[in-house]
């Protein structure tokens, strides 16, 4: 995932005031997977989607 992507996931998140923890429980995913998501060590092509809709960043 791009670092540009990671950050605006980064400041919707504080926007929303929800964390890491918040957005893997709403993806059904672990917040380790979570965490390693943000941090670039993996790569969550099939939640893409997902993470822009809980966090509503094809809005605006």
């Amino acid at each position: 995932m791009s670092q540009d992507l990671i950050t605006k996931i980064k400041i919707a998140l504080v926007k929303k005031g929800k964390n890491q923890a918040w957005l893997a429980e709403q993806l059904g995913i672990s917040t380790a997977y979570m965490s390693d998501i943000m941090n670039g060590k993996r790569s969550p092509q099939a939640k893409i989607e997902e993470i822009k809709a809980a966090l509503d960043l094809d809005k605006g």
